[in-house]
């Protein structure tokens, strides 16, 4: 059976604590929405974002990143959304229904 984890700001922000409570639930599969990120996640010079990909590629765990509105973010970021979703790996949806849903049909 298919699972995902949902992750929820608890407290700062680390890759590693994410990706930890992903596997420890048994999922294959994590969402976050950008409300629950801190600002920098976006920045991509600040290496979360690839901290978490990393972790995440290692062990073939799928993501769903919701973000509303990419346009408000670096063009890098923009970009690194664009290329992402021609993957099979990560993509980055503007609503959480999207996300779910690619989420379940993995």
């Amino acid at each position: 059976m298919k699972a995902y984890y949902e992750w929820k700001q608890k407290s700062e922000f680390d890759p590693a604590d994410v990706f930890r409570e992903c596997v420890e639930r048994g999922a294959d599969s994590l969402l976050i929405s950008a409300a629950s990120l801190p600002e920098d996640f976006f920045d991509l010079s600040s290496g979360l974002l690839g901290e978490l990909l990393h972790k995440l590629s290692t062990y073939r765990i799928k993501m769903a990143l919701v973000v509303p509105d990419t346009g408000l973010y670096s063009p890098h970021f923009q970009a690194f959304a664009r290329e992402t979703n021609q993957g099979k790996e990560i993509h980055v949806f503007s609503t959480r229904e999207e996300a779910v849903k690619w989420l379940d049909s993995q």
